[in-house]
């Protein structure tokens, strides 16, 4: 496996995986972005368990903002995200 473990939120490393995720939030020319668009963009059907872990990471080092929103399905809201633009990090040393 060439996946780097996910490090201690205080680590300023991320993993290739969780670098993917923030280039898409960042590169996208829409400014919040559900699952189902963050999952299509990777070329998923849906996210991971370990992709939606990530996102959390992310937010906890202050890359990336969730929030829920209403929409009509059963559940009643959907998670979107969104990359801060002022968030600068540091790739992995295997990327």
């Amino acid at each position: 496996m060439s996946q780097i473990p996910v490090r201690t939120p205080t680590s300023s490393r991320l993993t290739e995986q969780a670098q993917k995720l923030l280039e898409i939030l960042r590169n996208d020319r829409v400014q919040w972005m559900n699952r189902k668009e963050i999952a299509r963009a990777i070329g998923k059907r849906r996210l991971t368990p370990y992709d939606i872990a990530l996102l959390e990471l992310l937010q906890d080092r202050g890359l990336v903002e969730i929030q829920s929103r209403p929409n009509g399905t059963p559940i009643g809201y959907e998670w979107v995200y969104h990359a801060k633009p002022e968030a600068v990090v540091e790739q992995s040393a295997a990327s």
